[in-house]
């Protein structure tokens, strides 16, 4: 009995987990849609609606969405009946247009199961009696062909003929050409066989009397105009902005021309980045091709190589706090059509913004009596800065001061200023510091740092506002004299990862 239970209940579970994969695998498809394909002679009355498979991701699957009129996306508002989208145009379906549902493999169920196959439907509100239509041109009405090898083409709601195409369209200036025929028949193109003449005006004339396949004729005359040639105008360095800089809009540095510097920018922090303006879309490749800096800097463009109105460069590596460049733009960068700028731009900053300050040692406090119980006055606090070089270390060998060859407990106080907003690493603090001394007259031992719960309650003062930390180890005062040295070297760092390349030194004499 205990068998078959097992048996039955194995049958049962197999059954689930194969209904579970039939539900996963059904596709996520579009069931229905209206107002259905062919002609529709109440475009006022037409309701736009697809009825998905599966419960659907409600942004998605609109974003992945349009109607289109006669090619031209069509703007809405949508809404949700149960499993259907409907859409509802901002102004209505207007008559003698050709309409186009599209819904993209982007639309996806609830599950993130995605659409199958892009959804393509159409429908159309021009009478069925065959007359074309010109939907439109491209160029389009005064727009402009940029190369002389251009291509025109006229879009028309019927299919039509090439010998319709070469005995009622005509160019002004006349221009030789060929037509041929795309989109099932839909699309008429003319390649010129001589070029277009650069900077001049063509006219477009279809007569009344141009038929579709179906005799049909147009039945009234259009015409259009539009422009052959290469934009003259050459690009013009209009900005060069500190981004971020002192306001969320950055910052706008003087230019100079001709290799006159007219400014300098003094607030350049190590997240700053060099931001060039012009009055057009540039080549972004001759910007980075044409930019220097003196002195030499690597330079990385972190704009993509595309036209672009906006070219943003940064430093590979953030120069040593204070220094200066000239940036220099030389002649010769490169719009769309080949026109290049004429002039040379420089511009000067210096590498002084405040939030980049590195850190910097400003002085130390030791006791040199550490085995008397007190505060610091009891315990003798000495203080030092880098300027006291080679003044007197008074260290006593008496009882609670520092015998000769015996390993006392005891600390050393640092003193760091800082960038605003940010605090002194103390991790890069214990890996730096260390004591050195010549003849070997004094050894000391770093345990371990702190920067709060310090042995002395008060900072010393006229450093209330300098960043306090203490490191705790055994100092041993050796027989010998000689040199005694604080250090840190370059590779100081605060919290923001402000780094300084200065080699911090407190020499004093034992």
């Amino acid at each position: 009995m205990k068998r078959e239970r097992i048996i039955l209940f194995s049958i049962v579970f197999s059954f689930l987990a194969f209904s579970c994969d039939l539900l996963r695998e059904s596709p996520y498809v579009v069931e229905m849609w209206t107002p259905g394909e062919g002609f529709h002679n109440d475009p006022e009355s037409i309701r736009i609606s697809l009825r998905l498979s599966h419960e659907s991701d409600k942004v998605k699957t609109e974003q992945a969405f349009s109607l289109t009129e006669d090619r031209k996306a069509l703007k809405g508002i949508f809404s949700w009946e149960g499993a259907s989208l409907i859409f509802t145009p901002a102004s209505p379906l207007e008559t003698n247009r050709d309409y186009a549902i599209t819904l993209g493999t982007g639309a996806q169920d609830s599950k993130g199961l995605s659409l199958e196959n892009k959804f393509e439907v159409s429908f159309t509100t021009c009478f069925p009696d065959g007359k074309p239509r010109i939907i439109a041109t491209e160029p389009e009405h005064e727009g402009s062909i940029s190369t002389s090898r251009g291509e025109f083409r006229i879009f028309f709601s019927e299919p039509v003929g090439v010998n319709s195409c070469i005995d009622f369209i005509s160019f002004n200036p006349y221009t030789p050409g060929s037509w041929r025929l795309e989109d099932d028949n839909k699309t008429a193109c003319f390649t010129p066989r001589e070029l277009w003449q650069a900077g001049s005006f063509y006219s477009l004339k279809v007569e009344s009397d141009f038929a579709g396949t179906g005799g049909v004729m147009l039945g009234s005359e259009y015409s259009s105009l539009f422009f052959i040639g290469q934009d003259r105008e050459a690009p013009v360095l209009l900005k060069a902005l500190a981004m971020p800089g002192e306001n969320p809009e950055g910052t706008e540095m003087l230019l100079g021309k001709s290799g006159l510097t007219t400014g300098e920018y003094s607030g350049w922090e190590s997240f700053t980045g060099l931001e060039l303006v012009f009055s057009k879309p540039v080549d972004s490749g001759s910007v980075r091709n044409l930019l220097v800096t003196e002195p030499t800097a690597a330079l990385v463009m972190e704009s993509s190589p595309e036209l672009s109105s906006l070219v943003r460069f940064r430093f590979a590596e953030y120069p040593s706090w204070g220094s200066s460049f000239l940036f220099r733009l030389s002649p010769g960068v490169k719009d769309k059509s080949g026109n290049e700028s004429p002039e040379e731009y420089v511009f000067r900053i210096t590498c002084a913004g405040l939030l980049s300050k590195p850190p910097a040692l400003t002085g130390i406090r030791l006791p040199l009596a550490p085995g008397i119980r007190g505060e610091s006055e009891e315990q003798k606090a000495a203080s030092f800065t880098p300027g006291d070089l080679f003044v007197d270390l008074p260290i006593e060998i008496g009882e609670g001061h520092y015998p000769f060859m015996e390993k006392i407990p005891s600390w050393i106080e640092l003193y760091f200023q800082t960038a605003p907003d940010t605090e002194i690493d103390p991790f890069s603090v214990m890996d730096l510091f260390r004591v050195e001394s010549t003849n070997q007259a004094l050894t000391f031992s770093p345990g371990n740092v702190t920067t709060n719960n310090f042995t002395w309650l008060m900072p010393r003062e006229g450093w209330e506002n300098f960043q306090r930390v203490e490191i705790r180890g055994v100092l041993t005062n050796m027989v010998q004299s000689g040199v005694v040295s604080f250090r840190i070297p370059a590779g100081l760092k605060d919290k923001r990862g402000n780094r300084s390349n200065e080699d911090f030194r407190i020499s004093l004499l034992k």
